[in-house]
């Protein structure tokens, strides 16, 4: 089963509705009226043109109608399976603009999950707002530092690529597995090398799929590096691509590793992107 590219020309950023009915009215079959299946992953793309804008949305599809249609009224017959009104399927721009006779290709779909990635040009989408790959790579390429992935599946499974890489990047380096500790669920920094009472070493660990560019830090990552008088390695693996297959599974691989053996953030090099504020609430 193969990946589809759906070109939407509305805004899919943040919200996406389950309930909306999608359909296609053409003069003959053409891609995706073979492919598209109960089950077919979706990826929804806006914006940008042909070979640009942003892969917006995982879906996978939850019912299909495709059959050839004698006019608006029996395509209007053919569809309502999906649940859309009469009224509302006719009068429509698209149906009203459509061929008065042809072939009608019409899905629902649930949201899996928000990738608001960039768009590259081998993810393709023909003419008619389609496309299909045997696989969709996100990320890999270009500049602009760490991205934010908004999805937990997604965000996780970069977080454990990287820590993974950095964890036998340590392990070259002669520490042993037993003192490499992984303290990121409890402290401000994501590794701690050698014994609890008196650690030589720690390191930040930071993941992106875009190129080298800069990094998100909090508040307590640059007050541990700048106070404790423990050194800080900063360790970033950039370059990272996520991978879809057509069985929905996500995998990641590739990456750059760059490291800073001993990262004491300057004021000059941290950029403020967030304040917190506490309002007076006895005025």
């Amino acid at each position: 089963m193969a990946i589809l590219l759906k070109h939407q020309p509305w805004n899919t950023n943040g919200k996406l509705d389950v309930s909306e009915v999608e359909w296609n009215m053409w003069q003959r079959r053409l891609l995706p009226f073979e492919q598209l299946d109960i089950g077919t992953r979706v990826i929804l793309v806006s914006g940008g043109g042909p070979n640009a804008g942003m892969l917006t949305w995982e879906v996978e599809v939850l019912d299909v109608v495709k059959d050839r249609y004698d006019d608006p009224e029996h395509a209007a017959q053919l569809i309502r399976k999906l649940g859309i009104p009469r009224a509302a399927f006719l009068q429509t721009n698209y149906t009203t603009n459509a061929p008065r006779v042809g072939w009608l290709l019409g899905w629902t779909y649930r949201p899996i999950r928000l990738i608001m990635q960039p768009r590259s040009p081998q993810h393709r989408i023909g003419r008619n707002g389609w496309g299909v790959t045997d696989t969709l790579g996100i990320g890999g390429i270009g500049t602009g530092g760490q991205c934010r992935l908004d999805d937990p599946l997604l965000r996780r499974k970069v977080e454990q690529a990287t820590m993974s890489r950095v964890h036998e990047w340590l392990v070259s380096q002669g520490h042993s597995r037993h003192s490499i500790r992984d303290t990121s669920a409890h402290h401000p920094y994501d590794y701690e090398i050698g014994p609890e009472h008196a650690p030589k070493l720690r390191v930040e660990v930071k993941g992106t799929l875009n190129g080298p560019g800069p990094v998100f830090v909090t508040a307590g990552e640059v007050r541990a590096a700048r106070e404790d008088g423990i050194r800080t390695v900063l360790a970033i693996v950039h370059g990272l691509e996520l991978t879809l297959s057509s069985d929905g599974t996500w995998t990641v691989h590739g990456g750059h590793l760059w490291l800073n053996d001993h990262w004491m953030p300057s004021d000059d090099a941290l950029e403020a992107t967030q304040y917190r504020y506490e309002p007076d609430y006895s005025r």
